[in-house]
C-alpha cells in the first residue's frame, strides 16, 4: 500500500460525491444583518476567476500570520504583557478571517463551484483555526502553561466535533440564532481588542465573590457552561436519526484523547504541562481537526464512521510512559521530547489527510482546487 497517496474515500463510493448537495442555514441575526450583507458586499470587489477555495486558504493564512507573530513575540510562556501593535493586528486579521469565511461560499455558489472538497476544506480550515488562534488566546486570557490552557482548548473543540457529527447523521447543518460561527468568531476576535484597549492584567486579578478564583478561570467556567447548554439540542436532532447510544458511541475516540492529555498534565513525574503546553495543544488541536475532516469526508462519501483513527495508538504510548513515570520514578522516553514527536507527528498526519483528500476528491470530480472550473 502506498503510504503516501493514500486513499481516505473507497472506490465504490466515490460516486456518492457527484450527488453531495451542501444543506444549511444560518439564523443568526449578527450573520443575516451584518456579516453576510458586509461579505455581499465585499463580493462585487472579488474578481470572478478567484476560486472558493482560494478565499478559504487565505483565511487560514490570515490566522496562520497571528499564530506565528504571536510565537515570536511572546514566546511559550502564554501570558505577560502583549504588546498593543500585536493584539489590533491579531484583531484586524481575525476579522478579515471571518469576512473571508464567509465570502467562499458566495463566491462558490455565483460562480458555480460548490463542491464536496471546498465543504470539507472549509470545516477543516475552521477546526484548525481553534488550535492555531486558540494558542493566541491562550495568552490573551493570561492562562500560562498549566491546565487552565487545556480546558480553554477544550471549550470550543468539543463542540466543534459533536456539531460535524450532527451533519453527519441529519444531513444538513442548522445554527441557531447565537451561535459559535457568527457570534463566537466575533467574541474571541473582540477579545484581542478588549486586551488591546484595557490590557491583560484583569485576568489574572481575584473575584471574591467567585471563591477568589481567577477571572480568566471564571470565564473559562462561563464559556464552559454557555457551550454545555446548547449541546442538548445539538444531540436532540442526532437522536431523530440514530439512537442516544450511537451518537454518544461516536464521541468516544476525541473523549479519550482529551482524557489521556489531562491525565498527562495533571500526574505526569516531570510536571511536563509547565514546560510543553505548546506541545500538548498542538496535538489535541491537529487530533481534533483532522478527526472533524474524517466526519466530514465520510459524509460526503456515505461511509460509515471509523470508530476510532490511528492516531489513537499514540496517545497509548503517551498514556503509558506517564504511568510507568509514576510506577518506577522515571518515564521510558523523556516526556517532553515524546510530546514534541507526537505533536509533529499529528501536524505532519494532518497534512497528510489534506493532501490526500484534495488528491482524491479533485481527480474523482474531475476539478481544479485553487482555479474556476468552468
Amino acid at each position: 500500500m502506498n503510504l503516501l497517496n493514500y486513499d481516505f474515500i473507497a472506490q465504490e463510493n466515490l460516486k456518492f460525491l457527484k450527488t453531495y448537495k451542501y444543506k444549511g442555514t444560518d439564523q443568526s441575526l449578527l450573520y443575516n444583518y451584518v456579516l453576510s450583507p458586509f461579505a455581499n458586499w465585499c463580493l462585487k470587489y472579488v474578481p470572478f476567476n478567484v476560486a472558493p477555495n482560494t478565499l478559504t486558504l487565505l483565511g487560514l493564512i490570515c490566522i496562520i500570520i497571528c499564530h506565528i507573530l504571536f510565537y515570536f513575540v511572546m514566546g511559550d510562556n502564554f501570558q505577560g504583557t502583549i504588546p498593543d501593535w500585536l493584539l489590533w493586528t491579531t484583531f484586524i486579521l481575525h476579522m478579515i478571517y471571518m469576512n473571508f469565511d464567509n465570502l467562499d461560499g458566495k463566491q462558490a455558489r455565483r460562480t458555480n463551484n460548490s463542491s464536496p472538497l471546498g465543504m470539507i476544506l472549509d470545516h477543516n480550515f475552521d477546526s484548525m483555526i481553534i488550535a492555531i488562534q486558540g494558542t493566541n488566546f491562550v495568552t490573551c486570557l493570561q492562562c500560562g502553561q498549566s491546565l487552565l490552557a487545556f480546558l480553554l482548548i477544550c471549550v470550543p473543540t468539543y463542540p466543534f466535533y459533536i456539531i460535524a457529527h450532527e451533519e453527519y447523521y441529519t444531513h444538513e447543518m442548522n445554527l441557531p440564532i447565537i451561535n459559535a460561527a457568527a457570534e463566537g468568531t466575533v467574541f474571541v476576535g473582540s477579545l484581542f481588542a478588549i486586551n488591546a484597549i484595557f490590557g491583560c492584567d484583569f485576568w489574572t486579578q481575584k473575584m471574591p465573590q467567585f471563591y477568589n478564583l481567577q477571572f480568566n478561570t471564571v470565564a473559562i467556567i462561563i464559556f464552559f457552561v454557555v457551550v454545555a447548554f446548547g449541546l442538548p439540542f445539538v444531540f436532540k436532532k442526532i437522536t431523530k436519526f440514530v439512537p442516544l447510544s450511537q451518537a454518544l458511541k461516536s464521541q468516544r475516540y476525541m473523549l479519550f484523547t482529551g482524557l489521556v492529555l489531562f491525565y498527562v498534565i495533571l500526574f505526569s513525574p516531570s510536571d511536563v504541562g509547565s514546560r510543553h503546553m505548546r506541545a500538548i495543544l498542538y496535538i489535541f488541536g491537529f487530533t481534533m481537526s483532522k478527526a472533524v475532516g474524517i466526519v466530514a469526508v465520510y459524509h460526503v462519501s456515505n461511509q460509515d464512521l471509523p470508530n476510532y483513527l490511528n492516531s489513537i495508538y499514540l496517545f497509548f504510548v503517551l498514556l503509558f510512559n506517564t504511568i510507568y513515570g509514576q510506577i518506577f520514578g522515571q518515564t521510558i522516553i523523556e516526556e517532553g521530547l515524546l510530546l514534541q514527536i507526537i505533536a509533529l507527528i499529528t501536524v505532519l498526519v494532518h497534512i497528510h489527510f489534506l493532501y490526500n483528500i484534495t488528491r482524491q476528491i479533485s481527480q474523482a470530480l474531475k476539478i481544479k482546487v485553487f482555479k474556476i472550473n468552468k
